[in-house]
């Protein structure tokens, strides 16, 4: 313990608070609550091992979401990189599985900053890019060299307050659909309006899981196919929560020249935008992404193509 940062907070995190509120607060069962609190445990220790920029471009898919995340005064990276180590691990299967609601989710991810900022601080001294052995993280930025430059591209959008940032997207073979293993079929979520699209049906499946379901699987067909896609998203978590899927899919549309759409960001082949001023809250539950009517900071290509995406989906008849 150095300059009163403490690694032991996390440990006491995840062997005994968090284990306490998944079994007495959410009704988990013991082993389901120690499973989750060891991933948890690893996966940010895996982040404190990255150097800070390696970190941020990992939670720049989730950077506009946890921005609104509680506490309100808390740095917004930090936030995201709690959403990146906390709310997408084995926590998430529990929320899709039912057990931990969304409040749950708020207050652990919440009691979570702390203990992760002292660790990360904690082990600053020793970056080190790849993290561990058992990272859930290594060797994506070689895996999928153009998604991890358009983040890269995204997080200083972010850091710099708005607008549009240009990059070379590298050069590397075309990728291919995923194998029939590797897909799954979902289940609809009823509970939710369909889209005004016979692109994207809402499904209801754990971000983590690192299978396709049908609804990604038409949406990279559709890329490939050179249609130029337009796909919105209420934020990039809407792909994944598992960062090797997340960027295995952004990568397959940048190579095929899609575009993607969120609350606040455009992503293309060759630059990112992000919404200047003050963001508006995704929500993954509006299908029909009505945060993207407040064109307020958006200028440019992006603004423009927005446009063209709304007036797209609202000339798509309703079901």
């Amino acid at each position: 313990m150095t300059d009163g940062i403490d690694p032991r907070h996390m440990e006491q995190f995840c062997s005994e608070i968090l284990p306490s509120m998944l079994t007495e607060a959410c009704g988990v069962v013991a082993p389901g609550a120690a499973r989750v609190a060891a991933d948890i445990r690893l996966r940010a220790e895996a982040v404190a091992h990255l150097d800070q920029v390696t970190r941020e471009v990992l939670a720049t898919p989730f950077f506009e979401e946890a921005f609104f995340n509680d506490p309100p005064d808390a740095p917004p990276w930090l936030k995201a990189l709690t959403t990146l180590a906390v709310r997408n691990s084995q926590l998430e299967q529990l929320h899709a599985d039912g057990p931990v609601n969304g409040g749950g989710i708020t207050v652990i991810t919440t009691y979570a900053l702390g203990p992760l900022s002292h660790l990360m601080a904690a082990r600053r001294r020793q970056p080190n890019s790849d993290g561990n052995a058992d990272s859930p993280f290594t060797g994506l930025a070689e895996e999928y060299p153009r998604a991890w430059e358009c983040l890269t591209a995204l997080r200083q959008g972010f850091n710099t307050g708005g607008g549009r940032v240009g990059y070379t997207m590298p050069a590397a073979p075309p990728p291919k659909l995923p194998l029939p293993e590797e897909l799954t079929e979902a289940p609809t979520a009823d509970h939710l309006q369909s889209p005004p699209s016979d692109l994207v049906k809402t499904v209801v499946f754990s971000g983590i899981d690192p299978r396709f379901d049908q609804t990604t699987i038409a949406y990279l067909k559709t890329a490939q196919e050179g249609d130029g896609l337009l796909l919105g998203l209420s934020s990039l978590s809407r792909i994944s929560r598992n960062s090797r899927k997340l960027l295995r899919v952004l990568d397959f549309l940048l190579a095929y020249e899609a575009k993607i759409i969120t609350t606040n960001t455009l992503l293309t082949s060759k630059d990112v935008w992000a919404r200047s001023k003050h963001p508006i809250k995704p929500n993954s539950e509006d299908i029909e992404l009505t945060g993207l009517g407040h064109l307020e900071g958006l200028s440019g290509s992006h603004r423009k193509t927005v446009e063209t995406y709304m007036e797209r989906i609202n000339r798509l008849p309703r079901r």
